[in-house]
C-alpha cells in the first residue's frame, strides 16, 4: 500500500490539478489494457511498459524479444498524466510486483494539454515510481512522431518538456521519436498516430535493448526463450486461450518480398499471369509481392520451406485482392501421390487483413518433398505481405 507521505503527496497533487482546472478533458472513450506475462514466474526480473496505443502495438514484440531474459508486464491508458485517476491505475501496477525497471511514456493523449498540468504529471508519475517501485530504474521513452507535421510539432514539444524533467532527475531517455522521425509516413505508418509491424518491431527492438541493459543482461538463447514464451500460455484469456508464438525466421526465403527470390509463379506463362515485388501499399515495409492473375489455377509458391518433421505450426500471411476473391494456401507435396497440411481458404477484400492456418506435421515429414502453394481460383489482382510460419 501506499505510505502515508505517498498519499499525501497524491492528494496534494490531484486537489491542485482540480481547483486549477488543468485536469485534462476527457475523450469519447476512455481505455485501459493491462497484460502480466509469465504471472506465476519468480526466478526472472519483471520489468514494466508503460505507456499509450503506441506501448500496446510494441509490447508483445518487447515480450519476444525479452522471452528467456526478463518477464514482461504492460500497462497502456489512453488517460493523459494530468488526469485525475492516472496515478491511481498506476499504483495498482506498481503493486502487483517489484519490478527491475520500469520504461514510461505518456504522450499521445496529451499532446493538447496543457503544458504545465502536463508537466506537474509527468513530476508526480515519477514520484508515485519512486516510492512504490521498490528501487526499480526509470527509463523514459519519449513520444513518437505522427503522420500530420503539425501534430508532430506538439510531441515534439512534451518532449522537449519531459527532456528537461528526466535531466532533472537523472533519468535516461529512449529516443523513440528519432528512432521514428527520418521513416516514410506512406510505409511506416497505418494511420495518423500508429505503425505497422515493421516500424512496432523497430520500436520493441530498442526498447529491449535498453531494458536488457539496464539489467545488465544478456539476449536468452532460442531454447530459454521458446520455453518462457511457451509458459506465458493461459487458457482463459479475455477472448479465450492466451497463446504466445516463437517466429521461425528462416523457414521462408524473402518472406516479406524487401529482397529478391525466393517465390515463383506457375504456369510461368505471362499470358495466365504474373508476379512482381511492388512497393505499391505493402502492408509493412517498403514491398509486397503483386499477383496478377489472367485465369484460374495459377499458383504463388515456394519450395522447401524449412520446417521440422513432428513440430506444430501457424503460417500467418497479410492479403488483400482488387476485388473481393478467395485464395486457397496449402502445404504440399510436390509430386503424386498429393499429401496436404493447412488448408484453408483466405476470403480476401481491398483492405489488408491477416489469415492463419495451423497444423502438425508427422514424424516422417522431409521439407525437401514440401512446397507452400497460393492458389487462386478467380482472375484478378493480389498482393500479398508478411508470410510467415511460428510454433506455440
Amino acid at each position: 500500500m501506499l505510505s502515508f507521505g505517498a498519499k499525501l503527496r497524491l492528494c496534494l497533487f490531484l486537489a491542485a490539478l482540480l481547483s486549477s482546472g488543468w485536469t485534462s478533458a476527457r475523450e469519447g472513450t476512455e481505455w485501459m489494457t493491462s497484460y502480466w506475462y509469465n504471472a506465476n514466474d519468480t526466478k526472472l526480473p519483471r520489468v514494466l511498459l508503460v505507456g499509450d496505443s503506441i506501448c500496446n502495438g510494441y509490447q508483445t514484440y518487447v515480450r519476444d524479444e525479452l522471452a528467456g531474459t526478463a518477464n514482461v508486464s504492460f500497462y497502456a491508458t489512453s488517460k493523459c498524466a494530468s488526469d485525475s485517476t492516472y496515478l491511481k491505475s498506476l499504483a495498482f501496477m506498481l503493486e502487483e510486483y517489484d519490478y527491475k525497471v520500469v520504461h514510461l511514456n505518456n504522450g499521445l493523449h496529451s499532446l493538447s494539454t496543457e503544458r504545465k498540468a502536463w508537466e506537474s504529471g509527468l513530476v508526480a508519475t515519477l514520484n508515485l515510481i519512486k516510492e512504490k517501485g521498490k528501487g526499480a530504474k526509470i527509463i523514459w521513452a519519449t513520444s513518437t512522431p505522427l503522420k500530420d507535421p503539425a501534430l508532430t510539432a506538439k510531441a515534439k514539444e512534451l518532449n522537449l518538456i519531459a527532456d528537461r524533467v528526466m535531466q532533472a532527475n537523472n533519468i535516461p531517455i529512449d529516443d523513440l521519436f528519432a528512432l521514428m522521425y527520418p521513416l516514410d509516413r506512406n510505409v511506416y505508418w497505418s494511420d495518423t498516430f500508429h505503425y505497422r509491424e515493421d516500424a512496432k518491431k523497430m520500436q520493441a527492438k530498442q526498447v529491449a535493448d535498453y531494458l536488457r541493459a539496464a539489467l545488465g543482461a544478456k539476449k536468452a538463447s532460442a531454447i530459454e526463450a521458446q520455453a518462457a514464451l511457451a509458459a506465458a500460455t493461459s487458457e482463459t484469456g479475455p477472448n479465450g486461450k492466451i497463446a504466445t508464438t516463437t517466429a521461425v525466421p528462416d523457414a521462408l526465403v524473402n518472406p516479406g518480398f524487401e529482397g529478391t527470390g525466393g517465390w515463383s509463379i506457375y504456369p510461368p506463362a505471362p499470358a495466365k499471369g504474373s508476379m512482381e515485388f511492388t512497393t505499391e501499399n505493402p502492408h509493412s515495409g517498403a514491398k509486397a509481392a503483386k499477383l496478377t492473375v489472367n485465369s484460374p489455377g495459377v499458383q504463388f509458391y515456394q519450395h522447401k520451406p524449412k520446417l521440422e518433421a513432428g513440430a506444430t505450426y501457424t503460417l500467418k500471411y497479410w492479403a488483400r485482392a482488387a476485388s473481393p476473391s478467395s485464395v486457397n494456401v496449402f502445404l504440399r507435396t510436390t509430386k503424386p501421390p498429393y499429401q496436404f497440411f493447412g488448408k484453408s481458404t483466405g476470403k480476401l477484400g481491398a483492405a489488408w487483413q491477416e489469415y492463419q492456418t495451423s497444423f502438425t506435421l508427422p514424424a516422417d515429414f522431409n521439407p525437401a518433398d514440401y512446397t507452400l502453394f497460393f492458389d487462386f481460383s478467380a482472375p484478378g489482382n493480389y498482393w500479398f505481405d508478411d508470410i510467415s510460419f511460428s510454433k506455440p
